[in-house]
Order: structure tokens, then sequence, then C-alpha cells
């Protein structure tokens, strides 16, 4: 798995738990993706009962960005139940991504509401966001 995907899994992992209680629903999510890439089972275990810590995220490129805060912003949706923890690590991980904070809170007021959000939909209005390195 590369650094990228690894890094992507680890805040979804850390998202899921934000709100004390990591949901099967949000685990489905995260294995639907990690399956996708291709990472075998035993290791998405090891990451979810081990993941490591965030870390940096300035180094990633504007399409890493848009598609790690799409996906937390898909995760933070799943389960039904948008949370203000949830919504706290979403506005954080934005930011931290390079949008603005104003940008990222205006999306998630706009759409937390919208729990069938399509991926497309929800990545087209990611990708409209002000980023630095647009």
């Amino acid at each position: 798995m590369d650094a990228v995907l690894r890094k992507k899994i680890n805040i979804l992992i850390h998202l899921a738990g934000a709100d004390g209680h990591f949901d099967d629903s949000e685990r489905a999510f995260i294995y639907n993706i990690c399956l996708r890439h291709g990472v075998d089972l035993e290791t998405i275990g090891e990451l979810i009962a081990n993941p490591d810590p965030i870390g940096s995220l300035g180094a990633l490129s504007h399409a890493a960005a848009v598609d790690y805060l799409t996906d937390s912003i898909l995760l933070m949706l799943v389960d039904g139940k948008v949370l203000p923890s949830e919504i706290l690590f979403c506005q954080e991980m934005g930011i931290h991504l390079g949008f603005p904070k104003l940008a990222v809170d205006e999306l998630i007021a706009e759409i937390k509401d919208d729990l069938h959000i399509s991926y497309d939909e929800l990545h087209s209005l990611v990708l409209a966001l002000p980023h630095p390195s647009k």
C-alpha cells in the first residue's frame, strides 16, 4: 500500500472513532476503499486496530486533498448520524488539507443533512472549493 493511501485510511479510521463509536457502516466504508485498492484483510484489520498518527498533510497534491476531504465527508454521513465531533474532525481535516475554513464550513453545513449525496456530486463540490495548489 502506498503512503498516500495509508495516510487516507488512517484519517478515515481516526474520523470513524471521533464520536467514540466505530460504527459497522463506517468500518464497511473503510474496508471497501481498502479492498478496491488491493489491500488484504489482515492489513486492514491491523490498520484499524493500530492507526498511525495523522501527521502532516501539506505535501499532498490538490487531487489527493480533494479525494481525502470527499471520502472524509462521505464517511461522516455513512452511518446516518452526523455528530458534532465528526463535523469538527472534517472541518479540521479540510483546513489541514489546505482548504479555507469558511469554505469547508459552508460546504459541510450545506450537505450534512443530505445523507444520500453521491460520491460524484460531493467530489464536484469539494473540487470547486478554493485551494492554494489549484
